[in-house]
């Protein structure tokens, strides 16, 4: 029996590759369910991040979750990863979402950290049926397409704007100078933002927008200089983030600045010395004292050696809820993991609580205010949490 349903397993593997090159993508997702209860031995799930540039942990924090849960088993099998790194590359994204589309084997895809690319890979996953959890990209319109395989294990823009608010508004700033990257990220957060600076009470004073790799910043910082903003907020990812941060102070603007990048290595090569006082929000605080994360950040430092970066509780809590919903399904269909991690209790990760909507968004996450002190970023306010929508512009 057992040789038989091997030679079944194999001959279904070849089939597959056979037809994973005519077929559509929404055909392909027949293929999958073909193959999937007959993968010997594992359960493949695949990863797209920028790696190399980015250096934030993600990656460490996956391996973590997946030696753990392989150290025990699940539904008997192991967790392997197919791991892409897309350099921050347009193509290549689409490239690897097309390649994970059309893997017979593959149950889930984790990841994205640019969001033009998880929107559109979104649309892709969807289409082949794909499970599809995304722990970096915060666009607040991904998920309002009714897609049914996507989940979103990290805040959106719309409470991160209205977070950052009510942040730089407990800091006193009134005026606010806007400088956001063009696309999917930085005009999302730009609107997000605005939107509650209105209903705060706030002013921007100045509005301006850039397309990443075209922009040279010093004209930017001169017209900042004749508006008298309390504040800058630079929205945008981190490369043009660090060129306008050193644009903006080797000409003599010491204005506050408050951004949405991550600290990267980019940063601080950029940048350097300049970061100095600069503020950005983040989304781990690593001296957070629930037993979650302390717990985790032990295990981080046993196998690391180092403290976590800011995503790698991210990686960590985003494969340990694909596991959790195996153990409760029983099943790897895409469809009933996507079902059972939308509609479980309130779980606890390392990154604080995860609670999802009907439409697989994140109901609420804390954010932190961080600001370079000593080339290091340090937690400057902890109070703030992205769920208090509902009573925005109150005293």
């Amino acid at each position: 029996m057992k040789t038989f349903l091997a030679t079944l397993g194999v001959s279904l593997l070849l089939l597959a590759f056979a037809i994973s090159h005519w077929v559509t993508l929404r055909e392909f997702s027949q293929v999958r369910a073909m193959v999937a209860p007959y993968t010997p031995g594992e359960i493949l799930v695949g990863v797209e991040w920028p790696f190399a540039a980015n250096q934030d942990g993600m990656y460490e924090g996956l391996l973590l979750a997946q030696e753990e849960i392989n150290a025990h088993g699940l539904l008997g099998k192991r967790i392997r990863f197919d791991v892409r790194d897309d350099h921050m590359d347009r193509e290549e994204s689409r490239a690897i979402a097309i390649a994970f589309a059309r893997n017979p084997r593959m149950v889930a895809t984790i990841g994205y950290y640019d969001d033009k690319f998880a929107v559109r890979a979104s649309a892709i996953f969807e289409e082949s049926r794909l499970l599809h959890i995304v722990a970096g990209a915060n666009n607040t319109y991904m998920t309002s397409h009714g897609f049914r395989y996507l989940v979103r294990s990290v805040v959106s823009s719309d409470r991160i704007g209205h977070s950052l608010a009510r942040m730089c508004a407990g800091l006193g700033y009134h005026t606010y100078a806007v400088v956001a990257e063009e696309g999917a990220f930085g005009e999302d957060l730009a609107f997000q933002t605005g939107t509650a600076l209105d209903a705060l009470d706030g002013r921007v004073v100045f509005m301006s927008s850039y397309v990443p790799g075209t922009v040279e910043f010093r004209d930017v910082v001169d017209e900042i200089k004749g508006t008298g903003a309390d504040v800058i907020l630079i929205l945008g990812f981190e490369l043009e983030s660090a060129q306008f941060i050193k644009a903006a102070r080797s000409m003599g603007l010491n204005t506050p600045i408050v951004g949405a990048f991550s600290d990267t290595p980019i940063m601080h090569s950029v940048a350097g010395p300049m970061l100095e006082g600069v503020m950005f929000y983040d989304i781990y605080n690593v001296t957070s004292q629930t037993p979650e994360n302390l717990a985790f950040v032990a295990r981080y430092r046993r196998r690391f050696g180092a403290d976590p970066e800011p995503y790698a509780p991210q990686g960590y809590d985003a494969l340990q809820l694909l596991a959790r919903a195996i153990r409760v399904t029983g099943s790897t269909d895409p469809l009933d993991l996507a079902y059972a991690i939308r509609s479980m209790d309130r779980w606890e990760g390392a990154n604080g609580p995860y609670k999802f909507d009907s439409t697989g968004e994140l109901e609420d996450k804390r954010i932190y205010l961080k600001v370079y002190r000593g080339g290091k970023p340090a937690v400057l306010d902890t109070r703030e949490t992205t769920s208090p929508l509902s009573t925005l512009g109150s005293n």
